[in-house]
């Protein structure tokens, strides 16, 4: 990977995604939070060794597989060992994740342990404030918040890690443990003894505080009267809900247009469009929600869990055993499927980066596993993408959301019906099942999931 001399590329692409790495670097710099793009950065360009740790400028996935997993084989998604379906027994817990309660579950097993003082998780400070956080004992992770998909300043959880000796488990999403896998790896290996366990999700998107603007004028909401807000929650998919001291507001993910239209891909922080690691790599286990038509019924919510280590693998049936979580083993084919393979390998991502080097334009380094698999969208495809991404950015930065809700509704409504056309056809229909173009899991495996 090329050396870079700061982090200037980094500010004007709008391509921070918060991790903290380069503030630990570099001490002149601190995490601010940017108005017009509304999402933050680092406060100045830095040198290079906030450059050297920084997944906006590059990610080296063979040095960091080396460093993590040693010599054990890759596949297209990255060190695996085991692949399951899994859900909590805790009906509760399962419902109020919205995707099967696995990440509490695990972080309530493995604070019970002697080998581990403490877990390093994402917490909920005010508004729209979450940072990371040390918890200690099984009785806090259900106090904790469940996922969290707009921009943060995720710095303190280096700070912890130095901070505090033991070892400690860590949850974060794939752009957040590159970034502090790089940093330790490279600057403070002595820190690596202390990450006894990385529990990691898989990561569709984050999104810029536009979203959330967005989504508050649509909906006569109070944006700067928010106290809390949660993604997810309530079964399956689960609702946006956000809370303000005059009410508290649900909004549908699935079906409400006003919703598609504030979370539609262009509120995407800038370097998810070209992440190739959603499948994150780096993490001994990762968590996700399992979208496949074999477990649309689920009136709760059902994991995919990826388990990259035995030791992962090992903690997954010990929690079976005590009856703490159902779990049916599946293959990869689960996982692409759940992720689709644009997203699983990276097809539009390494082509959208590709398209970037071409223009000039500022762009990550990264080369994971998945690219032998990758087929990469056409060019005339991507050119269209960032055509329309830049038209919508400035609207976006303008405050003028009204104008992308009826974009939406207009010049973009064939694509829109088309995506639930798809989804239909995929997930309720079993479309690609019928035409043998894959096999489901069976029901009987999943008998007594919920």
């Amino acid at each position: 990977m090329a050396a870079c001399e700061d982090l200037s590329g980094v500010i004007a692409s709008g391509m921070c995604i918060g991790c903290g790495a380069c503030v630990h670097a570099d001490r002149s710099l601190r995490l601010v939070f940017n108005q017009r793009t509304q999402m933050f950065e680092p406060s100045g360009p830095g040198g290079p060794q906030a450059a050297a740790v920084c997944p906006a400028v590059g990610v080296d996935f063979d040095f960091l597989h080396r460093r993590i997993f040693g010599d054990a084989a890759l596949t297209p998604l990255g060190v695996v060992h085991a692949v399951m379906l899994a859900q909590s027994t805790d009906h509760e817990r399962n419902l109020r994740a919205s995707s099967g309660g696995l990440i509490r579950e695990l972080l309530i097993e493995l604070l019970g342990r002697e080998d581990v003082d403490g877990a390093i998780a994402l917490d909920h400070v005010g508004g729209l404030r979450f940072e990371p956080r040390l918890i200690t004992r099984p009785q806090e992770v259900d106090g904790l918040p469940g996922s969290i998909c707009h921009a943060l300043a995720f710095d303190k959880a280096l700070e912890l890690l130095s901070a505090n000796a033991g070892r400690f488990v860590l949850v974060a999403i794939p752009c957040q443990l590159e970034g502090i896998y790089s940093y330790v790896y490279r600057l403070r290996p002595e820190l690596a003894g202390r990450i006894r366990f990385t529990i990691g999700l898989l990561c569709g998107w984050q999104y810029t505080h536009h979203a959330l603007r967005a989504i508050c004028q649509f909906k006569g909401i109070d944006f700067d009267r928010i106290e809390h807000i949660a993604f997810r929650g309530g079964g399956p998919v689960g609702r946006l809900r956000i809370r303000t001291p005059e009410g508290q507001w649900q909004i549908n993910r699935r079906v409400d247009f006003a919703y598609q239209v504030a979370f539609d891909r262009s509120f995407n922080i800038p370097r998810c469009h070209l992440c190739i690691n959603h499948s994150n790599f780096l993490a001994e286990i990762v968590v996700g929600d399992a979208w496949l038509p074999s477990t649309l019924r689920s009136s709760t919510g059902v994991s995919l869990v990826i388990c990259r280590t035995p030791q992962a693998a090992e903690l997954m049936q010990t929690l079976k055993r005590r009856g703490r979580v159902r779990v049916a083993e599946v293959t990869l084919e689960e996982v692409v499927e759940s992720q689709t393979r644009r997203v699983a390998y990276g097809d539009f991502s390494y082509a959208y980066a590709k398209y970037l080097r071409k223009i000039g334009a500022h762009c990550p380094e990264m080369v994971g596993p998945n690219r032998g698999a990758a087929r990469l969208w056409p060019e005339r495809a991507v050119r269209r993408f960032h055509g329309a991404l830049c038209r919508k950015l400035a609207l976006q930065r303008q405050g003028r959301y009204r104008r992308l809700y009826w974009r939406k509704l207009t010049l973009e409504i064939g694509p829109f019906l088309y995506r639930y056309l798809r989804w239909f056809c995929v997930r309720v229909l079993k479309i690609k099942s019928l035409l043998r173009m894959r096999r489901e899991v069976p029901k009987a495996r999943l008998s007594d999931f919920l």
